[in-house]
């Protein structure tokens, strides 16, 4: 089933432009932070080029979350949802396997990244662990989020771009230290984004210790996940 459906995936992602620029897209940025880092870092501040290097990751789950996103649009649109309901499927499951697929593509692509920017040299493994964990479970939470509020792919095209809003906020934690960090947990980003900037500039932090905050971060992650998935249940009723 799980090979049938990333199949079914890869196809869904080759046969329309849109998906295939999504796609595509982690892998061109990963090339540009290939050569954008070094340079912002020779010829510019060390802020900066923390800030790309967390906006970049934070944006390659947002990419495959996309993707996902509109697949799921698409199989309502499709009746595709509907048709599972007389099949020994069960749609909670099909979706459930969509959004692994997207949090595997994510950590691949995760790796990648962190590897071409060289943020390796300034991390250890567990630290590293915890962001390759972590930061792909923005990509379930945000094709969770519009598909639960959009009712087609129109609808699903704006909230992604509004969605994309939430994505920038996290980048406050490479300034706020203190317990106004606190009023950005309830952004799942914002836990990936304290563990990154922990690794990139040394100073106090509120709760002191990366793996606090990837415990932490990975409870606030599946709390909401579990609500944006119980929302999207209500919604098509499965």
């Amino acid at each position: 089933m799980f090979k049938r459906l990333l199949k079914h995936e890869l196809k869904n992602i080759t046969k329309d432009k849109m998906y295939l620029f999504l796609a595509v897209f982690p892998i061109v940025m990963a090339i540009i932070a290939y050569f954008l880092i070094p340079y912002l870092k020779d010829q510019s501040t060390e802020v900066v080029a923390n800030i790309v290097v967390l906006v970049f990751i934070l944006l390659n789950s947002f990419m495959f979350g996309a993707i996902t996103a509109f697949t799921l649009l698409d199989d309502s649109d499709d009746k595709v949802l509907l048709s599972l309901r007389i099949t020994p499927i069960s749609v909670k499951y099909y979706v459930l396997l969509k959004l692994i697929i997207s949090y595997i593509l994510g950590i691949f692509a995760t790796i990648i990244l962190l590897l071409v920017t060289n943020f390796i040299e300034t991390s250890n493994v567990l630290d590293m662990t915890y962001i390759i964990i972590l930061a792909p479970l923005q990509g379930p939470l945000f094709a969770l989020l519009i598909n639960s509020l959009a009712t087609n792919k129109v609808e699903g095209f704006v909230i992604m771009k509004l969605s994309g809003i939430i994505l920038m906020i996290p980048i406050a934690a490479l300034f706020l230290t203190k317990w106004t960090e606190l009023l950005l947990g309830i952004v799942p980003g914002f836990w990936v984004s304290r563990i990154i900037s922990m690794q990139l500039i040394d100073q106090d932090y509120l709760l002191g210790s990366t793996t606090i905050y990837f415990f932490v971060g990975l409870i606030v992650h599946l709390v909401i996940g579990y609500l944006l998935f119980k929302l999207y249940q209500k919604k098509v009723n499965i």
